[in-house]
């Protein structure tokens, strides 16, 4: 009876962890395209993953930095490293913080070699 009952709460404990919704965004500026995905977990936390292609017309940065916003919440890094135009943000995950709501605008600020551009993404229909 004792194994069943572990094995029932070690279930339930687990299904917490399983993946709930996913959100797709994307936007573009005159240099730059980006993606960005946020798949929240039933345990109320949350993963993101960001992918910036420069799109500009001259060479790409070697680096850049960029800072992202919504209402709840906001993050930002330096020294992002450009390799074949592409750029890979912090995959990060998130417990209890503030989970990116569905149909929520994030502002996206990149700058690189003395400019800067700003775009919003905008949520991709499912």
């Amino acid at each position: 009876m004792k194994k069943l009952i572990t094995i029932l709460f070690a279930a339930v404990l687990l299904s917490g962890c399983i993946e709930g919704e996913q959100h797709r965004y994307s936007g573009n500026s005159g240099s730059w395209s980006m993606t960005y995905k946020v798949v929240e977990s039933q345990s109320g936390s949350q993963q993101v993953e960001g992918l910036l292609n420069y799109i500009g017309p001259e060479t790409a940065p070697e680096r850049i930095e960029y800072s992202m916003s919504t209402v709840t919440q906001s993050q930002s890094a330096t020294g992002i490293p450009v390799t074949d135009g592409k750029a890979t943000l912090q995959n990060t995950n998130c417990v209890d913080c503030g989970i990116i709501q569905e149909h929520t605008k994030i502002k996206v600020e990149i700058k690189w070699d003395g400019t800067s551009e700003t775009f919003h993404l905008d949520e991709e229909e499912s």
